[in-house]
């Protein structure tokens, strides 16, 4: 017995002194951003939630004033729809009690709240519905819908992290605020969970660290084919930094050029770089179509795993409709989708490839070369590739150049709508002007009418 204790003695207190020291070196990368108070100034770049122990969590993927990555999490934001009741009907009571098991799973509401609200030019009774997750919503709301004494279900297919940002008023990019208590979580960054959080000015973030990337890869001439065709060499251009990694091997003077064994190889090293600049946004030109689904998919065909993301979560790719790559805490911006949508109307060119947009926007052009010759260049005559290696970074130094120059009207668009970058350049104008007119009627009291 007493070697019992004294065994779990020895692991509590090698566990405490493990949180100390981790406490420790995170307070210590954080020097200078936290003022007297435990309170912390910071720019949202990004936010998603999770349920951890099931209860929601936001995540707010930000930068200090110091330029220093860090995750602040809300854990006190609960989901909620509005119920607007026909007149004279109480309904609170029997909405409180409810609580469904369907599939195994549980789906309950946690309380209801009365309110005045606006809506359809009258002011009417409300009531605000709170759910356990944010996934109860739309059980809870097909249940309630169809009884007698309700007029009207609102506001109750609203993405939760959207929902967050336009209920506590925050805006991505611009200055906030928090009480916060540094905790331990998995992550990359310092995380500090968030006592009260408030907006304090209109600061903005405006030289965000950019990496660009693109990808050169092999062509025998047929269809784009992400299964057959491997990645021959991918390119990173930055502030201050330029290099392409490739698996042929061939004499060259240029510095910037570094081999690998093999492709398995360059995709684990397109990792290990991105992890160790540590960008706040990456960036391509048609990457969300091409480079980065690319990737991950040669990364799933040697198993390697791109767990890019700050919380550690891996790369996403989304095929559906028109294909997205998302990485938590790291934003990635197409700038093919934003210029075609911004700056279409007023672009001279008809065309919205790389080298013709280049060209207007920049006054500079991609490396001439004859890129169906690659293939055979690749099998045949390796000692040719260095022409293919500067064509490879110069795309990605174009990709980074027209990043910067349409970064400031990304950054108002994302000020005027307050959603953040990864959402507002991928969103039709149509969904634009609707999210802006959604954040002003949070602001006016204002329940949002139903699609």
């Amino acid at each position: 017995i007493s070697l019992f204790f004294f065994n779990v003695l020895f692991l509590a207190t090698f566990i405490l002194t493990k949180v100390i020291v981790f406490g420790s070196k995170m307070s210590d990368k954080l020097k200078g951003d936290k003022p007297a108070g435990d309170k912390i100034q910071f720019f949202v770049l990004d936010v998603k939630y999770k349920v951890v122990n099931g209860k929601s969590e936001i995540y707010l993927f930000s930068k200090t004033k110091k330029g220093k990555s860090i995750i602040v999490i809300d854990t006190q934001f609960e989901p909620f729809f509005y119920v607007i009741p026909k007149k004279n009907h109480e309904l609170s009571e029997k909405i409180e009690k409810l609580k469904v098991e369907k599939n195994e799973e549980s789906y309950e509401v946690t309380k209801t709240e009365t309110l005045k609200m606006n809506y359809n030019g009258k002011e009417v009774d409300v009531i605000k519905v709170y759910t356990n997750l944010p996934r109860d919503i739309s059980v809870i709301r097909d249940i309630i819908k169809d009884w007698e004494m309700v007029a009207s279900v609102n506001e109750y297919d609203f993405p939760f992290s959207r929902r967050y940002l336009a209920d506590k008023e925050i805006t991505p990019l611009t200055l906030l605020e928090a009480e916060v208590e540094l905790i331990v979580r998995k992550s990359k960054v310092p995380v500090f969970e968030a006592k009260s959080l408030k907006q304090v000015g209109d600061d903005t973030l405006t030289e965000p660290k950019i990496l660009a990337i693109d990808i050169e890869t092999y062509n025998d001439g047929k269809a784009v084919d992400f299964e057959k065709n491997p990645i021959l060499m991918v390119s990173f251009y930055g502030q201050n930094y330029q290099k392409v990694i490739t698996w042929k091997k061939f004499k060259t003077k240029d510095k910037y050029i570094e081999f690998v064994e093999d492709e398995a190889e360059l995709v684990s090293k397109f990792k290990e770089i991105v992890e160790a600049i540590q960008p706040d946004i990456i960036t391509g030109y048609y990457s969300d179509g091409f480079d980065l689904p690319y990737i991950n998919k040669r990364a799933q065909k040697y198993k390697v795993k791109l767990d890019l993301g700050l919380d550690h979560s891996e790369m996403s790719v989304t095929s559906r409709g028109v294909s997205k790559a998302k990485i938590a805490g790291i934003v990635h911006l197409d700038t093919f989708s934003v210029i075609k949508k911004l700056f279409s109307q007023s672009l001279k060119t008809d065309f919205y490839d790389l080298g013709s947009v280049s060209e207007e926007l920049l006054g500079d052009k991609k490396t001439d070369v004859e890129l169906d010759n690659l293939a055979d260049v690749w099998d045949n005559h390796p000692s040719e590739l260095g022409i293919y290696c500067e064509y490879n970074l110069q795309d990605s130094k174009l990709a980074f150049n027209l990043a910067e120059k349409i970064l400031p009207n990304v950054i108002e668009m994302v000020k005027i709508v307050g959603l953040p970058i990864f959402d507002v350049t991928r969103m039709g104008f149509s969904q634009l002007v609707e999210w802006y007119l959604i954040k002003r009627s949070h602001l006016s009291n204002v329940i949002v009418p139903n699609k």
